[in-house]
């Protein structure tokens, strides 16, 4: 390419136009190609990965004033992807990995476990929305959120006696919700 050619192209790049970058994609893709599928060994990730550089090419078409400022760009943009590319695939095997041991069956005594619990959760939650609007109230703010009886009763306006009445009130409908006694 000559130089006269080169600057063209960047200008032409530089306004806007589809012509020149797809000039330059004549001109590189099939280097930077090559490029990438040597470094992340898989051809249509390969492919992928430099259409994606000149996307970006083309998102920054107005910042570059050499030809020889966008074949850097190109070769360094592909490169960096290449190792974002590699990463994330060693990022999926181990996660993988964790998966697949986790299903094992050393863990899915754990996981049975962790289910259970979640629905056992769920039903306390469900059980503590059913109570009294106000006792619901005094309930998650003393066992929820942890304040005391004194600050509890500041916020409602109410005696501290009031608080704790809610308290027993709330835990034995609780108590006989899921112990069938009181």
């Amino acid at each position: 390419m000559s130089v006269e050619n080169a600057a063209e192209i960047v200008s032409d790049l530089k306004k806007g136009s589809t012509r020149a970058l797809h000039a330059l994609h004549d001109l590189y893709y099939p280097a930077l190609r090559s490029f990438a599928m040597s470094l992340v060994g898989d051809s249509p990730a390969g492919e992928d990965i430099v259409a994606e550089v000149f996307v970006i090419l083309w998102k920054k078409h107005k910042d570059f004033e050499t030809i020889q400022n966008i074949k850097a760009f190109l070769y360094i943009s592909t490169r960096n992807a290449c190792i974002n590319y590699i990463k994330k695939q060693q990022r999926d095997t181990v996660m993988k990995s964790a998966l697949t041991e986790y299903l094992s069956a050393d863990h899915e005594e754990f996981a049975l476990n962790e289910m259970i619990r979640a629905e056992v959760m769920q039903q306390i939650y469900e059980a503590i929305e059913a109570l009294p609007a106000q006792c619901r109230k005094v309930f998650k703010m003393c066992y929820v959120e942890g304040l005391s009886n004194t600050e509890v009763a500041e916020r409602f306006s109410i005696s501290v006696n009031t608080v704790k009445n809610h308290k027993v009130k709330a835990l034995g409908l609780l108590r006989f919700k899921f112990l069938g006694c009181t």
